[in-house]
């Protein structure tokens, strides 16, 4: 019941982490252009893009924590990995690419 509660949250924080790398980016470009007329100082550009890569590493986590979590669903409704299958499917395409 956990996995299945933590999609809708990751789909949630997900959407949440993207806007504010979309807003982290459109302040990293209102810094630089701000930097290079002179207006304002580097520092402030440097820590526009502290915080855009902050955002963006996040939401890299973020995605990371998700996919992990949807494994460990799957794998605990039964699912699971066999090389052997894989490797057999993977097998016929070659032997017929119209497979």
């Amino acid at each position: 019941a956990d996995g299945l509660a933590a999609r809708g949250t990751f789909t949630e924080q997900l959407q949440a982490q993207r806007d504010l790398v979309k807003a982290s980016d459109e302040y990293y470009q209102l810094a630089d252009k701000r930097y290079r007329t002179g207006v304002d100082n580097y520092l402030t550009l440097l820590d526009a893009q502290r915080s855009l890569f902050t955002a963006q590493q996040q939401l890299i986590t973020d995605r990371l924590n998700q996919l992990t979590s949807e494994v460990n669903l799957y794998k605990a409704l039964g699912g699971g990995w066999n090389q052997q299958t894989v490797t057999q499917q993977q097998t016929a395409k070659k032997e017929d690419p119209q497979a």
